[in-house]
């Protein structure tokens, strides 16, 4: 999978290392500073046992959210792009979901990215060229997300290929993300025959994993 698709819950690789020293030198010096404080032996010996004891509990804390943040898979991510089911969803840009970092029963193949225009009172604009086919539906899975340049409101919509048959409802926004089988594709339409709508659309097409 290419360095541009996100891998949830990852963080520098220096960052353990770290966090594993600082412990060790926080431990090192409270240590240092009690058996030179002039203490008694009896208060010296349960000083540094509790400073140590909260140490390691400290640190088993900060050693567990870091694994659980690492093992995590991106919030709701996976969910948004559904299972199995045409998903044809709008939402604000800033919203738009982090592509999947895995998908049953698939992998990745590849992604790409166009800009399609859409004239006003026509048929649906499509991406030209796009990797559907009329059959073997199960064989491939695209994930899309897209945006109209300068906020336009258009309506999308999940069609069969060639004869842009609709297999899903329509939504009506400015950006929004798909996921289908490898017999539909998106498709784009707006009212108004003076109108002109530029939509930047990028996908990724996924395999069976065999």
């Amino acid at each position: 999978m290419p360095e541009n698709v996100p891998q949830a819950g990852t963080h520098p690789r220096w960052l353990l290392p770290v966090v594993i020293v600082g412990l060790l030198l926080a431990g090192g010096g409270f240590t240092w500073l009690l058996i030179n404080a002039g203490l008694d032996h009896a208060d010296k010996i349960s000083s540094v046992t509790a400073v140590t004891l909260g140490l390691l509990v400290a640190g088993s804390s900060a050693l567990n959210w870091l694994y659980q943040r690492r093992a995590a898979p991106a919030a709701g991510a996976g969910d948004r792009w559904g299972a199995g089911n045409v998903v044809t969803e709008i939402g604000r840009l800033e919203d738009l979901p982090a592509w999947p970092v895995s998908y049953p029963g698939y992998r990745y193949d590849r992604e790409d990215s166009t800009t399609v225009r859409i004239f006003g009172g026509q048929r649906p604009a499509v991406v030209d060229r796009f990797p559907v086919t009329m059959n073997g539906c199960a064989h491939q899975r695209f994930f899309v997300r897209w945006r109209t340049l300068g906020e336009e409101q258009v309506k999308v919509q999940v069609v069969a290929s060639p004869d842009l048959i609709p297999i899903a409802e329509p939504v009506e926004g400015s950006a929004g993300w798909i996921a289908s089988h490898g017999c539909g594709q998106p498709s784009w339409m707006v009212a108004g025959e003076s109108r002109l709508v530029d939509v930047h659309v990028a996908w990724q097409r996924w395999v069976p994993d065999t």
